[in-house]
């Protein structure tokens, strides 16, 4: 311990670490960089990217998100507030438009969360080697793998979560007031990109626990939280009302679902979704042997402790309420669990290290060496270009498509109930329409509203309602084609 302690303390150390760590991501990244976006959840990443791109080449105005999707009015569409996919355009801005710009980003908000994760775990220690194994073991989760890359605003949103934690714990060990406002305003832009981060909010409830101070005095650690958060608040109060039939908004109070079903889906995510995305079942035995040392000494009069435990309990309502949004599917929906998770990795850890057991040693050496490569296996997997989470004649012919198409086209796109990917491969402005819904009226009246081409990968030509507005096939790229519409 003592030598390894002399290795760590080294000036050259962090140097060396970091340099290993981050090339052996990059390593592993290196194909995706300059990928489109393809794979798990397109949905949610091409949505990200079309804001990105309007910003840049639309409107610029922070307050004014547009999609391609123009069901709504010009394409605006207020969701989270986007600081993230606003800075990224600037970045466009400045060097044009390359993919790469924005995986970067990315790439660089979560080396900024595993720094956080780091100082999280030294400041709790108050010991560099426990900074340094958690922030691998954090770096290395399958579902940090993936999204490092990947445009989400739940990244960012976890990065300030981070270190509102990181400066909450700072503030109750040292009780300096920058660190307790620097974390106020961590949460703040946290819940801004993302709203339910807002549960990260509960630490500062653990001020009431304590007998040192009295609950007029106390009052303060709700009240400016509050008063800081206050305009990202506003934000969502503003704007979710624009957010017609989005589940999210009323959660498993109206969008009901049975016991069975709830069951399956917790069953899911508690033995599929924890241990092989969250965690990485190369960590999965440092995090049950955490929980079951932490199980046996919580201790709620302890700041620290309890602040989490008012996390982990807002963070299971959170999980409960959202539980048939989540299903078995949205697993970035789980990034606010995934500080808690790892802390309790932390005491696996620590456990770990100060243990007598070589066995145990060993065990953790071999995690460290093996989850860069789990990750790897259970993720990789997911940038497929044959399995792109759309028809993949867009994704693969997508320059071809877009040469045919007049920049100022239009376009209907059939089969596609994101409303957001296929229009994104397309590079143009129009309307998504659900398989198999695409009617007389609908294309008359998208048509009035100045459709000019139609997408479909269902050949619609032979929909005797739909054929006689169709003026021409432009493209046949089987089972896509594409066609000029008549004017009305």
């Amino acid at each position: 311990m003592n030598k390894l302690q002399q290795i760590i303390n080294n000036k050259w150390f962090p140097f060396i670490f970091i340099t290993f760590a981050i090339g052996i991501s990059l390593f592993q990244h290196y194909r995706i960089f300059n990928l489109d976006f393809i794979g798990v959840h397109t949905w949610r990443q091409t949505q990200t990217q079309t804001v990105i791109l309007n910003f840049a080449y639309d409107d610029f105005n922070i307050i004014n998100p547009r999609l391609n999707d123009l069901t709504y009015n010009n394409g605006l569409y207020r969701m989270e507030f986007p600081i993230m996919q606003w800075l990224i355009a600037g970045l466009y801005k400045l060097f044009g438009n390359h993919i790469i710009i924005t995986r970067l980003f990315i790439f660089c908000v979560t080396l900024f969360s595993v720094y956080g994760i780091y100082k999280i775990a030294t400041i709790l220690t108050s010991n560099k080697l426990f900074g340094y194994i958690l922030s691998w073991l954090f770096l290395f989760s399958p579902i940090i793998y993936y999204y490092s890359v990947n445009p989400i605003p739940d990244n960012m949103a976890l990065c300030f979560g981070i270190w509102c934690i990181y400066f909450w714990v700072k503030h109750l060990k040292s009780e300096t007031k920058i660190s307790f406002i620097s974390s106020c305003i961590f949460l703040a832009f946290s819940i801004a990109l993302k709203l339910p981060f807002i549960i990260f909010g509960g630490m500062y409830l653990s001020k009431f626990v304590s007998n040192k101070i009295d609950f007029k005095y106390n009052l303060k650690y709700v009240f400016i939280p509050f008063l800081i958060c206050l305009p990202s608040i506003i934000w969502y109060v503003l704007v979710i009302s624009s957010w017609n039939g989005n589940g999210v908004v009323t959660g498993v109070f109206k969008n009901k679902i049975n016991l069975f079903e709830f069951l399956d889906i917790f069953q899911f995510n508690l033995l599929s979704t924890v241990p092989e995305l969250l965690l990485n079942y190369a960590t999965l035995p440092f995090f049950i042997i955490g929980f079951i040392i932490l199980l046996k000494k919580i201790n709620f009069k302890n700041q620290i402790h309890s602040s989490f435990l008012f996390v982990a309990f807002l963070a299971s309502c959170y999980f409960f309420y959202e539980i048939n949004m989540i299903t078995k599917v949205h697993d970035y929906y789980l990034f606010p669990f995934l500080p808690l998770i790892f802390i309790i990795v932390l005491v696996g850890v620590i456990y770990a290290i100060r243990n007598n057991s070589v066995l145990i040693k060993y065990l953790l050496l071999l995690t460290i060496i093996t989850c860069p490569i789990t990750a790897y296996l259970r993720c990789n997997s997911r940038w497929n270009i044959y399995n792109p989470g759309t028809t993949k004649e867009y994704v693969i012919y997508k320059k071809k498509i877009q040469s045919v198409l007049p920049k100022n086209a239009k376009v209907i796109v059939d089969n596609d109930e994101s409303n957001c990917i296929n229009l994104y491969y397309l590079k143009r402005k129009g309307w998504g329409i659900q398989k198999n819904t695409l009617t007389e009226d609908i294309l008359i009246e998208r048509m009035k509203i100045g459709a000019t081409h139609i997408c479909s990968d269902n050949d619609i030509s032979k929909l005797p309602l739909v054929e006689k507005y169709l003026d021409s096939l432009i493209l046949e790229i089987p089972p896509l084609k594409i066609y000029k519409l008549k004017h009305l």
